[in-house]
């Protein structure tokens, strides 16, 4: 018995009531999931809008990932994103503390969506017709996804020595990859270039989302995997964030945002079937549901992310001199 269920216990006792009417259910557990993940994927969603603002003025001769980090964190705006970003990694651990990667994992996106009309608010406008298209793809993908997942925990313990090659297959595999295929796609553009950084960093978020939700286990099986788990999580979330800056810096949002929430979701629900052995959906035939709605989601992020870069140059060419020449 754990010393919360104690505690319960002798509370039930002292009040005259019966533990169930103490202890929340399954269902309210859930819902305090799904709170808490909303306020993460809110901070997220602040911290990556001020992130690229700030990458866009990193200058293009600086192009190794970790450069580029080096370059941004002298600026006062992106540290105070990252800030930001920090409270929204705690409150994502506590979420999905409380809730399967399932459940928690894609609720991150919801930020993302209501990122449109509150710009939209925030502007006096009215959300247009091409805004109002991309949140409904994307929410009508994260909404069938979200209705066949499995919001609860499995229950059983977590398989540390899976956890532990996945991340070392992750953390050292991917830039090792990254390194034999940068060159030939770089060649046909940063844009296939800022797909493919989209993707590597999309890795690590998801392998970080798995690192997150083995904290508490962690912490009960002795220092050592205590220590190794928080190694890992600091090297994977650097390196996904230099990935994601580089990414930011060479491309418009619309090639490396998509790939950077998708292969996360997908990275994560692998690591929580593999680790802690849950079910994505709640039945077989229900996970190739989910699957089409990953694929709407991915859309859906595709029109968002491609509107918000156009806003992005419109801006820029209304800042800039008529001399100045085209946008790039």
């Amino acid at each position: 018995m754990t010393i919360t269920s104690r505690v319960d216990l002798k509370v039930a006792n002292v009040m005259g009531m019966p533990l169930a009417l103490v202890t929340p259910g399954p269902d309210v557990i859930a819902g305090m999931a799904v709170l808490v993940a909303l306020g993460s994927a809110a901070g997220f969603a602040c911290s990556n809008a001020l992130q690229h603002r700030v990458a866009g003025t990193v200058p293009l001769h600086v192009r190794k990932p970790l450069r580029v980090l080096a370059h941004l964190v002298r600026r006062r705006l992106w540290l105070v994103a990252t800030a930001v970003s920090f409270a929204a990694l705690v409150l994502h651990a506590v979420a999905l503390r409380l809730g399967s990667i399932a459940l928690v994992q894609p609720l991150m996106l919801v930020g993302v969506v209501l990122a449109v009309p509150l710009r939209a608010a925030l502007e006096h406008q009215r959300p247009s017709r091409e805004e109002l298209r991309a949140v409904g793809v994307t929410s009508l993908g994260l909404g069938g996804f979200l209705a066949c997942a499995n919001p609860a925990p499995s229950g059983e313990p977590p398989d540390l020595r899976v956890a532990a090659v996945m991340v070392a297959i992750g953390v050292a595999g991917t830039p090792v990859a990254l390194r034999l295929i940068t060159r030939p796609v770089a060649a046909r553009g940063p844009r296939a270039h800022a797909c493919l950084l989209g993707a590597a960093a999309g890795i690590m978020f998801g392998l970080t989302a798995g690192l997150l939700k083995l904290l508490g286990p962690a912490a009960h099986s002795g220092l050592a995997p205590l220590l190794l788990l928080l190694a890992g999580l600091v090297c994977a979330g650097v390196l996904g964030t230099a990935l994601n800056q580089r990414a930011y810096q060479i491309a418009p949002l619309s090639f490396s945002m998509p790939l950077v929430n998708v292969v996360d979701i997908v990275v994560a629900l692998v690591f929580g079937g593999l680790v802690f052995h849950e079910a994505p959906g709640q039945l077989p035939a229900l996970m190739m549901v989910q699957v089409v709605a990953l694929g709407f989601v991915g859309v859906g992020l595709r029109l968002i992310a491609r509107l918000a870069s156009e806003s992005a140059c419109l801006e820029a060419a209304g800042r800039r001199p008529a001399s100045a020449g085209a946008v790039r």
